[in-house]
């Protein structure tokens, strides 16, 4: 039966290459190609070559250095800092007086989610407990709809199992391959452009942006009777810093320019305090110190206590809202949501961040073996998430931040993951990095991976217009996954409408599909592309040391 299965197999495969090639969409063109094998494809191979003592995690095989991926980690880490008290705070709206715990319930989790990463696929991507799942647990699920948190850290428990089945029967693999080309290489730009509009709003970023009624949104106002213009202008400065600094090539571009910023907002705090600071938060309190939450980013302590009393093990205690009539209908909209989000979500991310690293083979793909763990690392990482206490552990965007800085393996995720183990004993340290630090950094990673967009046929119209309205709908809906929808509409609604054109002109209806659907097939030598990886164009400043300027 393995026999007839694998010949079955392979005749179909080859067989619809073949058509794809007579139809002149020859999915192998100018490329070393091999076949997969049925265990890379099901999703049950992996590659662990870079767990060796000659070259542990092939930093030199991939043209990177350890001091460059160590620090790459801890860049990362500090563009990622801000989710311990942005999540903590968030989740404590629906699990009162437990901050403390989930600062470090969301530190485990990132802490298990990178280390899974790096081990298992040995790429760079960084995890952490998502930020719009949390929305959506928070407000939606819990406020909205009035399920516990228990049950819905129950429904994100479920989530993971799911995910680990998709991953393990290549169902995930499947789907991801099946994106167009087009939609596939704008979704690095729609994630720079998403990374952008964070940066530029006043939660978690500059503040740029303020909404207006008319035009919903303007820029703030930079004049000094605007108390937070302050904020504004050193986040500018660090804009301009950190920019000068990639332009001159220097390593360590990114974590230089959180830490001036960091350090100006600390020495201001200290000096005058809270009642005199410039740099009061949030946004638009004019400097109000009885207004709620008004604080100044300086650490109030170097200790804090970890605990996960209460949180550990709670969903455990939901799982009867599965079944129950009165909550049965919101527990499983819930589970679809946190399924469909993430593999969107970590999927779109993964392509961005490896595409900018210089990862992906010529068809813009991951080689499949390492391709299956990582997808398996994301999924087992959501499941531990909820049972520490956490909404959806996933796969950030701010992972280019160590790409940025010249991360090519695991080893720079191994690296965000002990910062984040470190990090719960002095969490009101980290803490305190201000957004005005962390903002232009993020909207600086936008413009580098925006340069994906060289990679789209923008005279094939078939492809560059489900590309553009990808790219476009991930920061206007706030959702890369949305994004990605949208870009997979337009192209499937554009091949159907063209099919009676084509059959007028004699010419094959479903000559893209077929074309798709034989590129699934087809694996680049993973081999070739890490070799040529110090020498491909990643469109990103170099960070070897000892580099010069050209």
């Amino acid at each position: 039966l393995k026999a007839v299965f694998r010949a079955t197999f392979s005749s179909f495969v080859f067989s619809a290459m073949k058509g794809a090639a007579k139809d002149g969409m020859d999915p192998t063109m100018d490329m070393n190609i091999k076949k997969p094998s049925m265990l890379e494809f099901m999703g049950l191979a992996g590659n662990f070559g870079h767990l060796n003592l000659r070259d542990p995690f092939d930093v030199k095989k991939r043209g990177s250095t350890y001091v460059t991926e160590i620090r790459a980690g801890i860049t990362t880490f500090l563009a990622m800092a801000y989710i311990l008290p942005v999540n903590s705070g968030m989740l404590s709206l629906v699990i009162p007086g437990k901050r403390e715990q989930l600062v470090c319930a969301t530190a485990l989790a990132s802490f298990c989610g990178c280390w899974l990463m790096g081990i298992l696929s040995n790429y760079p991507f960084m995890l952490a407990p998502g930020m719009g799942t949390n929305a959506f647990f928070t407000f939606t699920i819990c406020l909205g709809r009035g399920l516990s948190y228990q049950a819905a850290f129950a429904a994100v428990f479920v989530a993971g199992c799911i995910f680990i089945t998709l991953s393990i029967t290549g169902l995930r693999t499947l789907m991801i391959r099946l994106f167009p080309e087009g939609v596939k290489e704008s979704i690095g730009a729609g994630v720079g452009l998403f990374l952008c509009f964070i940066a530029f709003q006043s939660s978690e970023g500059m503040g740029l942006s303020v909404a207006d009624p008319a035009t919903l949104v303007t820029l703030n106002s930079l004049s000094p009777s605007n108390y937070d213009s302050a904020k504004l202008w050193l986040s500018i400065a660090v804009l301009c810093v950190t920019a000068t600094l990639f332009a001159a090539k220097v390593p360590g571009a990114p974590l230089m320019g959180i830490l001036f910023g960091t350090a100006v907002c600390w020495i201001e705090g200290f000096c005058r305090g809270t009642e005199h600071s410039v740099f009061g938060y949030p946004f638009g309190t004019n400097g109000d110190r009885s207004a709620e939450d008004f604080k100044i980013y300086v650490p109030t302590s170097i200790i804090g206590s970890p605990s996960l009393d209460g949180l550990s093990g709670a969903l455990w205690e939901g799982f009867g809202a599965a079944s129950d009539p009165a909550t049965a209908a919101t527990f499983w909209t819930a589970v679809a949501t946190f399924c469909y989000t993430d593999l969107l979500d970590s999927s779109g991310t993964f392509f961005a961040v490896a595409k900018v690293a210089g990862l992906t083979d010529r068809r813009g793909n991951l080689p499949l073996a390492r391709q299956n763990m990582a997808y398996l690392a994301d999924a087992i990482a959501a499941l531990f998430g909820s049972m520490l206490g956490v909404s959806t552990v996933a796969t950030f965007a701010e992972s280019t931040a160590g790409v940025a800085d010249g991360a090519k393996t695991g080893l720079a995720s191994l690296t965000t993951g002990v910062c984040f183990l470190l990090a719960i004993p002095i969490a009101p340290v980290v803490s305190a990095v201000p957004p005005l630090a962390s903002g232009p950094i993020l909207c600086l990673l936008g413009a580098l991976m925006c340069s994906s967009v060289r990679g789209i046929d923008w005279d094939d119209f078939q492809e560059s217009m489900p590309a553009f309205v990808a790219m476009v709908t991930m920061p206007y809906t706030f959702s890369i996954g949305y994004g990605i929808i949208a870009g997979l509409i337009l192209w499937i609604a554009i091949q159907i409408l063209l099919a009676p054109l084509r059959i007028c002109r004699k010419e094959d209806p479903f000559v893209k599909f077929k074309a798709l659907w034989a590129g699934v097939f087809v694996e680049g030598m993973e081999s070739d592309s890490e070799i040529s990886l110090s020498e491909m164009d990643t469109d990103l400043p170099s960070t070897s040391e000892g580099q010069s300027e050209p």
